[in-house]
């Protein structure tokens, strides 16, 4: 008994020295070469996942701003950027693009929702913007800071078209008219 039990003792300790020199690499630079290599390619990843999401945030900002002001001056599309970003930055709504520009509410048994061309799948379709039109590199510049208009500040939440006239427009304080929007922030 006593000889099966010393044998299984150096098989083992064989076995965990074949291991130890197969798989351990012969220079301990290489050793760290490999873990340096892993830590890089889980930074990597992260970074594409992020910047994947981060893309996602750009194309549903360049789509609110496209069926909100496509056609309009560039500050006007730029103001329709930042109170979408205002709303991101505030606690008051939803903190990321997409759910901003996608946020519905019911009310009276009807879906409502934030920006009108959400409700509205008929007239505007989920497109997806290149990074050429101008929409989208607005979209970049608003949500890099790279430019901003004094006027729209932290409070302005709000913005109409000049053809309706939305019941709540009166317990905010307007700030401006840009093309065919008016903007308001809170009182």
């Amino acid at each position: 008994m006593k000889i099966i039990s010393y044998l299984k003792i150096v098989s083992l300790l064989l076995v965990a020295l074949i291991t130890f020199f197969v798989y351990v690499p012969t220079n301990t630079a290489e050793y760290y070469d490999d873990i340096h290599y892993e830590i890089q390619h889980h930074l990597l990843t992260k970074n594409v996942l992020a910047q994947a999401k981060n893309f996602k945030q750009i194309d549903c900002l360049a789509r609110n701003i496209y069926y909100e002001a496509r056609g309009e001056s560039f500050e006007g599309q730029m103001a329709v950027a930042q109170v979408t970003l205002n709303r991101v930055n505030s606690n008051q709504f939803p903190d990321s693009i997409c759910a901003v520009v996608e946020e519905k509410t019911m009310a009276r048994g009807y879906t409502v929702c934030q920006f009108s061309w959400v409700c509205e799948p008929w007239n505007n379709q989920r497109l997806k913007l290149s990074k050429d039109n101008i929409s989208y590199r607005i979209a970049e510049l608003a949500i890099l800071g790279q430019y901003s208009l004094p006027w729209i500040t932290e409070d302005t939440f709000w913005f109409h078209a000049t053809h309706v006239k939305p019941k709540w427009r009166h317990i905010h304080d307007k700030v401006a008219r840009v093309d065919n929007h008016i903007f308001y922030k809170q009182k």
